[in-house]
């Protein structure tokens, strides 16, 4: 028996390599270099017993007791497969078992205040493992036959309980089948100290960043699924969320069998074998929407083989070879579907200069050469100490893919921002010209109101004012009008010319403000006249149409209605009321002279009534004359709206 020691990853790591982890590892656990060195089995006793089926382990052994001759063997050791017995191996019936003893023998031991431990780095076997220490079982594996913790390492108390001393003598009992292939790494043996650092970094490397990556990748992959389900345009995130789960789903046999599965180990085993196969058929639709540039032939070929695949696989009939035999024959099938897949979408990235899709297929080459080694040593035609590649593939693909995915976002946040950035632009710029046309348009429209509020007022003053010069002038020339005459004509003018100024004062919709600049208009021809004015003014609601050309009309009405009443009533009182009635207002004008015919004078011709009931219509308005011996009231109803 040796006691030299050896790195815990066996050989094929590089000296620099192992003492980088070493340090690290030191660091990590606060453990000093100056501890003692733990002792370093490379070498056991080993006597292999035959049987028949699976058979629980005792709860005491002597190893004087078996039967049998022991020989010395080197660790890590490790039986290669044998697949032909495999598949000749009747499925009903139980199989051909070996139990494998190894035994250690333990120098004597310092006394020491610290609890001592057992480190095996790996077993495999599909079977169950036992350690006994003098005697005494320490440790049974409590895993399925098949799924049972292989790759995670064991750390096993040896005398943490009372009054327990350290073995002398360390037995391991392994039992497997005869046709597959098993495994036992080198033991390290001391104190928590100076050895729990060495398993805490295995199982860190070998098992827990596995475990972190994967599930970092899942819980991403979710979100991508939330997003496609918002977006079902976007067949790329639900690509992506296909591979996290289908690398979760592959990863899982690296850490998963320190307790029971759930379900069966036929079907866990079908569908570890088969992940893989799901992996490489998205990273093929994958690498289609990153390199534009499908191949159909290669699309139906990796569909085609991933259903095969997954059908003759199924744990169902015992007619077919188990899929521990069928395994061989699926990864071999899988390396040249995932090295095509790979190789070709390679080209086609180079092709079309995606970076993207050149990073996923040399993830999807790497990931092919990595999952050969696995297999390789899997099957122990490699050491077995040594570290499986498969987890660091999984990192990278959670590396690969999320950088994609995240390259994509970034992508989307930019064109967006640019997308934003034109809009603005255009948006200004659309701004600008509707600025620069609604200050056109307001150009154009004082000018035409101004051009419209000159030909109204030009039109009033030529019907009204211009009328009423022109008919006074010509009775003037022929001599019928007297001076007094004259001067009554030229203040009626004046008040038209008053009334046209006042027509153009801002009135906001206010009947009563209009109103008010008639009384100021009109009171001292009244008081001239001796004839008394009467306001009996209400609140009435705001005229939204009323405009200069609209409150021209309401004053031309009313003054004519106090025109007619000073000239041919002889009346001495007058009353303006207002008042609201349903949808109208109302201004009523009453006088106390003598009354007229209103039929007769409507029909009579005459321009002043029949100019009332023009510009009452123009506005739509209506005016109507109740007339008796006791006066006349008129009426001008005016609609709210």
């Amino acid at each position: 028996m040796k006691h030299a020691i050896r790195d815990c990853w066996g050989t094929s790591v590089p000296r620099v390599a192992l003492r980088w982890l070493l340090a690290l590892g030191c660091a990590l656990c606060g453990v000093s270099a100056a501890a003692d060195e733990p002792l370093h089995f490379t070498t056991a006793d080993l006597l292999d017993v035959g049987g028949r089926g699976y058979s629980p382990p005792p709860y005491s052994m002597d190893s004087s007791a078996l039967p049998g001759i022991w020989r010395s063997v080197d660790l890590p050791h490790a039986v290669t497969p044998q697949r032909v017995e495999a598949a000749l191996e009747d499925r009903t019936s139980s199989p051909h078992t070996v139990v494998s003893w190894y035994r250690l023998h333990v120098p004597p031991l310092a006394p020491s205040t610290q609890p001592r431990y057992l480190y095996i780095p790996r077993w495999k076997a599909d079977g169950q493992l036992a350690v006994y220490g003098d005697n005494r079982l320490l440790y049974q594996s409590h895993a399925s036959m098949e799924w049972n913790s292989w790759n995670l390492p064991l750390w096993i108390a040896l005398d943490e309980t009372a009054d327990a001393v350290a073995p002398r003598v360390i037995l391991l009992r392994m039992e497997h089948p005869l046709h597959a292939g098993a495994g036992l790494s080198s033991i390290w043996l001391g104190e928590e100290s100076s050895l729990q650092w060495r398993y805490r970094l295995r199982d860190l490397l070998q098992a827990q960043l596995l475990v972190m990556s994967s599930g970092a990748f899942l819980a991403v992959g979710l979100f991508a699924l939330f997003v496609w389900l918002r977006q079902r345009d976007q067949p790329l995130y639900l690509l992506f969320f296909g591979a996290s789960a289908t690398s979760y789903l592959r990863g899982m046999h690296f850490y998963v069998g320190s307790e029971r599965l759930p379900i069966p180990d036929a079907w866990f085993s079908w569908m570890t074998v088969n992940s893989m196969f799901w992996l490489v058929a998205l990273m093929q639709f994958f690498l289609n929407h990153l390199h534009r540039r499908p191949v159909r032939w290669l699309n139906r070929a990796v569909l085609a083989t991933t259903l095969t695949m997954g059908l003759a696989t199924l744990p169902f009939s015992t007619a077919l070879p188990s899929l521990y035999v069928l395994s061989s024959f699926a990864y071999l099938v899988l390396l040249v579907a995932g090295l095509t897949t790979a190789a070709v979408g390679l080209h086609k990235a180079l092709e079309s200069q995606s970076r993207e899709g050149a990073a996923l297929a040399g993830w999807g080459l790497l990931g092919m050469l990595f999952g050969a080694y696995d297999w390789l040593m899997q099957n122990n035609y490699v050491g077995i100490e040594g570290l499986y590649l498969g987890p660091y593939a999984t990192v990278l693909a959670f590396l690969v893919f999320t950088s994609i995915m995240f390259r994509r976002y970034v992508g989307a946040v930019n064109e967006v921002k640019r997308a934003n950035a034109t809009l603005e632009d255009r948006l200004q710029a659309r701004e600008a010209e509707l600025t620069l046309s609604h200050k056109l348009l307001r150009e154009v429209e004082q000018r035409q109101t101004l051009a419209q509020e000159r030909q109204r007022l030009m039109q009033d003053m030529h019907d009204g004012l211009g009328s009423s010069l022109a008919s006074a002038l010509r009775v003037v020339e022929r001599g019928r009008l007297g001076e007094a005459d004259v001067a009554q004509v030229l203040k009626g003018c004046i008040d038209d010319l008053k009334l046209a100024i006042d027509s153009m004062e801002p009135v906001e919709a206010d009947l009563l403000l209009l109103l008010a600049t008639l009384r100021f208009r009109l009171g001292p021809r009244l008081e001239s006249t001796d004839i008394a004015l009467h306001w009996d003014v209400n609140r009435v609601p705001p005229l939204e149409w009323l405009d200069p050309k609209n409150a021209l009309h309401i004053l031309r009405i009313l003054q004519e209605a106090f025109t007619n009443i000073i000239k041919h009533t002889q009346a001495t009182e007058i009353r303006l009321s207002t008042a609201v009635e349903g949808e109208w207002v109302v201004v009523r004008i009453t006088d106390n002279g003598q009354g007229f015919a209103v039929e007769q004078a409507l029909q009579g011709g005459g321009k002043g009534l029949s100019n009332q009931q023009r510009r009452a219509k123009a506005i739509g308005a209506t005016v109507d004359w109740v007339s008796g011996a006791m006066g006349t009231c008129f009426s001008l109803r005016l609609p709210v709206r």
